[in-house]
């Protein structure tokens, strides 16, 4: 009977303790992300990729774009729902080259972003960013639904950058559009005045 009445109170005493562990616990979960927003991140030595603080507790800190509107990211793995038509994943690095990123989607690799140059400073503005020779970045190209985006970066670097996910067949509206060609244009302006500059020393 004792034995009995043992065996009746441990799976509701290890409920009520489970439920106790979980109510004390600080659980950091990732909220689904923002699409069409140009979205932060941060990155330390060790190649590990998070969000951005505050928004990511154990992130590092982020300087918001001075340009295109952006937005931080919570801690990772990102979650959202991609449309019937797919989605397109951008990844570019910010401020100082040297970055790149490898893309996971539920732990399986989806792709790398390009090959970094030295010493290119595109600043903090990613639309700029992707327009700057140098500078790593990738599109990738998502199926339909549920995706979980994980990132890792190139050993021994530090700092932030940005991921930008849109629906497939989105047409980019002319606001967009005329940040991006205005990112070209300063782009080339730069790199016309940076080849103008070194003719004179030489």
């Amino acid at each position: 009977m004792l034995g009995q009445a043992k065996a009746s109170v441990r799976p509701w005493l290890r409920a009520a303790v489970l439920g106790a562990m979980l109510l004390g616990a600080k659980v950091c979960w990732a909220g689904p992300i923002a699409l069409d927003t140009f979205l932060q991140f941060s990155f330390d030595p060790s190649g590990t990729v998070a969000g951005c603080a505050p928004d990511d507790p154990g992130g590092g800190f982020c300087i918001g774009s001075s340009g295109t509107p952006t937005g931080f990211l919570d801690a990772p793995a990102w979650t959202f729902n991609a449309p019937a038509s797919g989605a397109t994943l951008t990844v570019v690095d910010a401020f100082l080259s040297g970055d790149e990123f490898q893309v996971f989607d539920f732990g399986v690799l989806v792709g790398a972003t390009s090959a970094a140059a030295a010493n290119v400073d595109c600043g903090d503005d990613p639309a700029l960013c992707l327009a700057t020779p140098g500078m790593s970045s990738g599109v990738f190209q998502l199926g339909a639904g549920a995706h979980a985006l994980t990132l890792t970066a190139l050993p021994g670097s530090l700092g932030s950058a940005y991921l930008h996910i849109a629906a497939a067949n989105a047409v980019p509206e002319p606001a967009s559009l005329a940040l991006v060609l205005g990112a070209l244009v300063g782009a080339a302006a730069y790199s016309r005045r940076t080849v103008a500059a070194q003719g004179r020393r030489t």
